[in-house]
């Protein structure tokens, strides 16, 4: 598989993904808000691996872009939909 043959991911790129994952569609600015840290990059990068993807504009004036996953990233983490990640609440005792 392709996507197993490129670099892991750091900690900062799974917890932007994992953002975008659980609250998609979402904007960079929220993912940025939650991180706290700039997340455009880390976003750009991640669309290129084929994890992330334009998901639409935002609806206010300014429409910034919406983000979510793909079905590549269903794929690489071993998920049939969405619906299978796992719960917030059973992640909260595991970090």
């Amino acid at each position: 598989n392709k996507a197993r043959a490129q670099p892991r991911l750091s900690p900062a790129h799974l917890e932007t993904l994992a953002i975008i994952a659980y609250r998609q569609p979402v904007l960079n600015a929220d993912v940025e808000a939650i991180r706290g840290a700039a997340s455009g990059e880390i976003i750009r990068m991640l669309m290129e691996r084929k994890l992330v993807k334009i998901t639409g504009r935002g609806e206010s004036l300014r429409r910034h872009i919406l983000y979510g996953t793909t079905k590549a990233f269903l794929e690489v983490f071993g998920l049939a939909t969405l619906k299978d990640l796992p719960k917030v609440e059973e992640l909260k005792g595991k970090v």
